[in-house]
């Protein structure tokens, strides 16, 4: 089983790479319409130079690093703030703590720690009629009253 740690840091690899992968695409299309020059093969422009071709080349590699450069930096950034909870979580079915590691925490420590979410307790009507019966006195009142008005 991989750890929350595990999970977040080859989801950031993997996001990563499939950046790195889009600048490959991009710098061999550059490439490749500079060597072969498409808008003079294609739309029948004015050809270019190879001189004009070669300083078109550096910038647009330049300005293409810097926005991947920035991408990247903004991505990594971005996965300093999310939490993955996924996989199979051990819970004891009595008490609902859950186990990570040797240790077993109560559900809302673990969640709190593990994500962004917080929790807040109430009751539910029914652990409120079990737990709480005197409060719960004048419920079957107002059902029949409701019931017969």
């Amino acid at each position: 089983m991989i750890g929350v740690n595990g999970l977040k840091y080859k989801t950031e690899r993997k996001v990563i790479y499939y950046q790195l992968f889009i600048t490959l695409i991009f710098l061999l299309m550059t490439f490749s319409n500079e060597l072969f020059d498409f808008p003079h093969l294609i739309f029948g422009d004015q050809a270019t130079s190879i001189s004009q071709r070669i300083g078109e080349v550096i910038i647009e590699i330049f300005i293409f690093i810097m926005v991947a450069i920035i991408q990247i930096f903004i991505l990594k950034k971005l996965f300093k703030r999310i939490k993955i909870l996924e996989g199979f979580l051990s819970t004891c079915s009595n008490c609902k703590k859950i186990r990570y590691g040797a240790q077993w925490q109560q559900i809302e420590k673990y969640i709190s720690e593990h994500s962004l979410a917080e929790f807040t307790h109430t009751l539910c009507p029914d652990c409120l009629e079990n737990l709480y019966p005197e409060l719960c006195l004048f419920k079957d009142v107002k059902n029949t009253d409701s019931l017969q008005g």
